[in-house]
């Protein structure tokens, strides 16, 4: 997202002053543990910081932000009707491949759309027991992070709600239910979440505005290029001339004025996972901690601890140089990755990198 890339920007920036010096006493550290038996230099952190340094400073740029218009250009309607219904009782954002409240254009643009229509703002996440080859790590990953959406959903009067199967067999109904005026969703260019979004599509009422919101890249995909690339040679160019247009700051979603007549049902986590047809025998890793807030103290480590080696000993299986950020990139609930200058996690273009990359998604 915007906010964290800059703050990794600036601290490349600062270290790049440096790099040549740095680089040097690297290389003569690695000759000195050669022959030393081939131990590597142990990693110190950046002194002087105090933790969650990270949180507090994305916080203050979030709140700066606050009236930063929405691009429209960022949207597009799959419906044909885009007047919201009139009588209706809220606008629901379907939230699937961005798990996260703050930094998320789709949830961003569905909260000033419930304001200007003064009405409840709800999300939903459909939760199908089994996906491809996802394992019980995968989905507790997941699920866990989802605990602190629901969380912070209440701390803000944005009802959350936890639907069970397929998209296609419950999300219409659910509209019909709580007699929803407009839906948004985000947007994912895989096969499968196509064919969720068009099916939806098909099943939803005639007279409700269905939205479909890039909150994933800097650059909306539809506006970067109307064809598929082959290759970032192809695409750097088209994603660069519009970064002046959509490299913006993102406005914080706050405290929603307009509250729902009705309650949504309490989430009984412990029996949604134990319900998962899924291998339980993939246990959870202990060092992920799942969630928006582990995954912003975890680059912030990186940021402290590891950036400043991580150009000469990314390729080290040895040395703990690497970002470690790809579960939460890949979950939604961390960094989400845009556009021209995105983060990639490692394992990208060669393993165990982490790199400043053009790419269309991550």
């Amino acid at each position: 997202m915007f906010h964290i890339r800059v703050l990794i920007f600036r601290s490349i920036r600062d270290l790049t002053t440096n790099m040549s010096a740095n680089k040097n006493n690297l290389k003569r550290q690695m000759k000195s543990t050669i022959s030393a038996g081939g131990k590597q230099p142990k990693l110190t952190g950046e002194k002087g910081k105090e933790s969650g340094w990270l949180l507090k400073e994305v916080a203050e740029l979030r709140r700066a932000a606050q009236g930063c218009e929405f691009n429209k250009k960022r949207l597009r309607y799959l419906s044909d009707t885009q007047k919201v219904k009139q009588s209706s009782q809220g606008v629901l954002y379907w939230m699937s491949r961005d798990q996260r409240i703050q930094d998320n254009w789709a949830l961003i643009y569905s909260q000033q759309l419930a304001l200007a229509e003064k009405l409840p703002l709800h999300i939903c996440f459909c939760l199908v027991p089994k996906f491809l080859d996802a394992t019980y790590r995968q989905y507790a990953f997941m699920l866990k992070g989802l605990q602190e959406v629901v969380k912070e959903c209440k701390s803000l009067d944005i009802e959350f709600h936890l639907l069970s199967g397929e998209p296609v067999h419950n999300l219409p109904a659910f509209v019909k239910s709580w007699n929803i005026g407009a839906v948004v969703t985000d947007f994912n260019p895989l096969r499968i979440s196509l064919q969720w979004i068009d099916t939806v599509k098909k099943h939803l009422p005639s007279d409700i505005p269905f939205i479909q919101v890039d909150a994933h890249n800097v650059v909306p995909c539809w506006e970067a290029s109307t064809k598929l690339e082959y290759g970032a040679r192809t695409i750097r160019g088209k994603i660069t001339k519009h970064l002046q247009e959509f490299l913006t700051d993102m406005p914080l979603v706050d405290t929603h004025p307009y509250c729902a007549s009705r309650a949504a049902k309490i989430i009984d986590w412990e029996e949604v996972l134990s319900s998962l047809e899924v291998d339980h025998n993939v246990c959870e890793v202990e060092w992920a901690q799942p969630g928006t807030t582990g995954g912003m103290f975890m680059l912030e480590s990186f940021i402290d601890q590891r950036l400043h080696i991580f150009a000469t000993h990314r390729n080290n299986p040895n040395s703990d140089a690497v970002s470690h950020l790809s579960p939460w990139i890949h979950a939604g609930g961390c960094l989400s990755t845009p556009g021209s200058r995105s983060i990639r996690p490692e394992g990208g273009r060669g393993r165990g990198q982490f790199e400043i990359a053009e790419s269309m998604t991550s």
